[in-house]
């Protein structure tokens, strides 16, 4: 077992440790993005000429990455039973949760208030993602980078070529 795969399992086994931490995995894992895109919504409507192309090109990226290196999920590998179901079966890597997590990140860069909870909020959600037992760490880490990385460089060429404030 390589330390991928050993923090992997050790954050899916502490994730199933109590009902509470279950249930706390669970959330950061399922639920707390809907609520980061909701507030990331919300805080540009109507004018969502930034929040579209910030999104959707690291998470376009991270699917076609998925797509092309078909990585098996850690439970398909390791033969165990994560803590929720996947409504669609995609490969492990990159992680596209964790990608648009960190993606919504970069929209609040320029809010100094705003920008750390939707940090600590990105990471709870790779954290989540680790702890159900659906990605390895190697997975949200990459998903993260792709995420913040090509949004932070959208978003700079939104400003850029777009004069957006």
């Amino acid at each position: 077992m390589n330390t991928d795969e050993r923090w992997s399992r050790w954050l899916f086994d502490f994730g199933r440790k109590t009902r509470a931490t279950k249930q706390m995995a669970i959330f950061c894992a399922s639920f707390l993005i809907w609520l980061m895109l909701g507030f990331a919504i919300g805080s540009t409507f109507p004018d969502m000429r930034t929040l579209i192309p910030v999104v959707l090109l690291p998470w376009g990226v991270a699917l076609f990455l998925s797509e092309w290196i078909r990585r098996p999920r850690p439970f398909r590998d390791e033969h165990y039973r994560p803590i929720i179901q996947l409504a669609i079966q995609t490969p492990s890597f990159p992680s596209q949760h964790t990608t648009i997590a960190f993606s919504l990140v970069v929209l609040f860069l320029n809010q100094p208030l705003v920008w750390p909870v939707m940090l600590v909020a990105a990471v709870l959600v790779a954290l989540g993602r680790l702890s159900v037992g659906v990605h390895y760490v190697s997975d949200v880490i990459i998903g993260a980078l792709i995420g913040f990385g090509l949004a932070y460089a959208m978003n700079l060429a939104a400003q850029l070529f777009f004069v957006i404030k």
